[in-house]
């Protein structure tokens, strides 16, 4: 439904965040899920395929802060990571 783009899906540390949209790499071995969070900033996680699921990098830390999801997407294609799958 249309007011599910407005709902916040989730809380790290207290502060609400909804996930504005998720990327995969071309093979699909690679995830990355958009974060903005109710303060305005943007954060990625980057997730890998791993034994048929998708497992989360840097220990599950986010990666950021973005101006905004469009400049977190600029961003992660433009990685080796998520294009070519290097490490």
């Amino acid at each position: 439904m249309w007011w599910d783009r407005f709902r916040f899906w989730g809380s790290i540390g207290g502060m609400s965040y909804r996930v504005a949209f998720r990327l995969y790499s071309e093979d699909g071995a690679r995830e990355v899920e958009v974060r903005t969070f109710r303060n305005g900033k943007t954060y990625i996680a980057e997730r890998e395929r791993r034994n048929g699921r998708y497992e989360d990098r840097h220990s599950g830390n986010l990666v950021g802060p973005f101006a905004s999801p469009e400049a977190a997407e600029e961003f992660i294609v433009g990685t080796p990571w998520f294009t070519e799958g290097e490490a």
